[in-house]
């Protein structure tokens, strides 16, 4: 189920100066809990940077959100025009640089071993003798 909501935040300007962002991003979830009857609300990066953008203690009056709510009943919320990223999205997407991660420190491995697979042990010491700096006096 998707749903666009305009929220209001003009209460938050109720609460002190310096607690003015944290109660608007908690007046998000609330609103969101209760139109979207969900359980777990997960807000947006560029929401987020929406909502913070004007410093702690001057949050926006109101803002528009494009929400989402999946099988499991979590609702995703965002700025529109800005794709939404699900838990199993994010999840697959690090899957898949673990993979590119192992793949290529493999690949790092296997070209060392086959840089020093044909010299001997006295090429090898000349190596590290070239590698480490010279001291100056």
């Amino acid at each position: 189920m998707e749903r666009d909501y305009t929220i209001p935040l003009r209460c938050v300007l109720k609460v002190s100066r310096y607690k003015r962002t944290p109660k608007a991003v908690k007046e998000i979830r609330e609103f969101l809990k209760k139109h979207m009857k969900a359980e777990e609300v997960v807000i947006g990066q560029g929401l987020n940077e929406f909502i913070w953008k004007d410093s702690i203690a001057k949050p926006p009056k109101r803002v528009k959100v494009h929400a989402l709510k999946d099988k499991e009943g979590i609702v995703y919320a965002e700025l529109p025009g800005i794709k939404i990223v699900t838990r199993a999205e994010r999840e697959k997407k690090d899957e898949d640089k673990k993979k590119l991660r192992a793949d290529a420190k493999k690949e790092k491995e296997k070209a060392k071993v086959e840089k020093d697979a044909g010299k001997t042990k006295e090429e090898k010491k000349v190596e590290k003798l070239d590698k480490k700096p010279i001291e100056v006096k």
